[in-house]
């Protein structure tokens, strides 16, 4: 099952309401934020980090910037790195679709407070072409991320 349905299967267990918009591929925050019509601190931008020899989910509005600093010492570890793309692929992934659910992916989810001040959240969902617009209280509740001030 692709990401994108797996997603869609755990709302609708839990008889969530949320939007799904297909749209031409977007592969940036911004291009993301200006096709969906949001405003670009709405969205859930995910990245998978490696620390301590693994791997994690940080989520954050689109419109920030992680502060490494302050990220390590969250995380207690000295070296931060992006996913490449090899595991960005064994996880059906490709940069710019990776969804705000590292509970799919077998991840520890970290968020921002950054994203507390939305009362939506918008993210690409496991696909360049689809986005899912849903509550941030209906995320939190599912996801049961981590919350800290790392941007």
């Amino acid at each position: 099952m692709k990401i994108f349905e797996k997603i869609k299967q755990i709302l609708d267990q839990a008889n969530l309401k949320y939007f799904v918009k297909h749209h031409e591929p977007v592969y940036t925050s911004e291009q993301a934020a200006k096709i969906r019509g949001d405003k670009l601190k709405q969205g859930a931008k995910a990245i998978i980090i490696k620390t301590n020899g693994n791997f994690v989910l940080i989520v954050i509005s689109g419109e920030k910037k992680i502060n490494s600093k302050k990220l390590k010492k969250i995380l207690k570890s000295k070296d931060l790195n992006f996913a490449g793309s090899d595991k960005l692929r064994d996880l059906g992934l490709e940069s710019g679709n990776v969804p705000p659910f590292g509970s799919i992916l077998g991840l520890k989810t970290y968020v921002d407070k950054s994203l507390l001040e939305n009362e939506e959240i918008s993210f690409n969902a496991g696909s360049l072409t689809d986005s899912i617009t849903m509550k941030l209280e209906d995320y939190l509740k599912i996801e049961k991320p981590f919350v800290d001030d790392f941007s």
